[in-house]
């Protein structure tokens, strides 16, 4: 796979813009608006990685993840030349983690073992999820990781929860008017309750990402759940197993 042609990266008047982006917060409909915009400028986004990496990419992908989601050192080694302009697009750290839970779920093309895997309680679903991602940090294609992997200190940072109009405003694409663009892969399943103790080892896990993106933390402590942990490490070495391999 030649990285070189799978970016997504913009070039207008000779500066290179890269969109660093964080999984589940909203990536996909900017690239989405991006291509609409510009075209072939944008390049070509793998959108079709996941299909190709379980029919045996994950044998020839260096780093192992698709072109889109690719964290800043990575993406550093992989462009050309280091890019004139960075922007990001992040997400409140638990709401990412409940959306890529009913993503596995309901919207992920992967294996039918992969979709039951998700239908794990998320309690133990998250524990299992976390423990693959320190065995293998670009496990289901980076989805797991800290956002601030993937966005350089310069770069120019927008929250989801404000929308998607603020980025694309500052890319100068017309939305037509509209005051709520659709996000590309918006869940319409029922709100998902996060039992404080789940909350407060997201907020551990992803302390780096509420310090830098100015998430506010609950404060709700982290009592342990020793037989929820046991079972979670009994499960993960095989998850993680299967999913480099591309069976999930």
């Amino acid at each position: 796979m030649n990285y070189l042609d799978l970016m997504p990266s913009l070039l207008i008047d000779d500066r290179l813009i890269w969109f660093a982006h964080c999984p589940k917060a909203g990536g996909t409909s900017v690239e989405a608006a991006m291509v609409a915009r510009w075209g072939d400028r944008v390049g070509h986004l793998h959108w079709g990685w996941d299909l190709w990496w379980r029919r045996g990419g994950w044998r020839a992908a260096c780093p192992p993840c698709s072109p889109q989601h690719l964290i800043w050192e990575d993406a550093l080694n992989a462009l050309p030349r280091t890019p004139d302009l960075v922007f990001a697009l992040v997400r409140n750290p638990v709401e990412r983690l409940v959306s890529e839970y009913r993503y596995q779920r309901h919207q992920r093309r992967g294996t039918r073992l992969g979709r039951i895997l998700a239908c794990l309680p998320f309690s133990l679903w998250l524990r299992v999820m976390l423990m693959v991602a320190v065995r293998n940090p670009y496990a289901f294609d980076n989805h797991l990781r800290p956002q601030s992997d993937f966005v350089p200190h310069e770069a120019q940072v927008f929250a989801l929860e404000a929308g998607l109009e603020p980025v694309l405003d500052w890319l100068g694409i017309d939305t037509g008017g509209q005051q709520d663009t659709p996000h590309r892969l918006k869940s319409r399943q029922a709100k998902l309750s996060v039992a404080d103790v789940d909350r407060a080892l997201i907020e551990e896990r992803f302390a780096a990402d509420y310090a830098r993106f100015g998430y506010a933390v609950s404060g709700a402590a982290k009592p342990a759940r020793p037989g929820i942990d046991r079972l979670a490490a009994a499960f993960a070495p095989t998850v993680a197993w299967l999913e480099r391999r591309g069976r999930l």
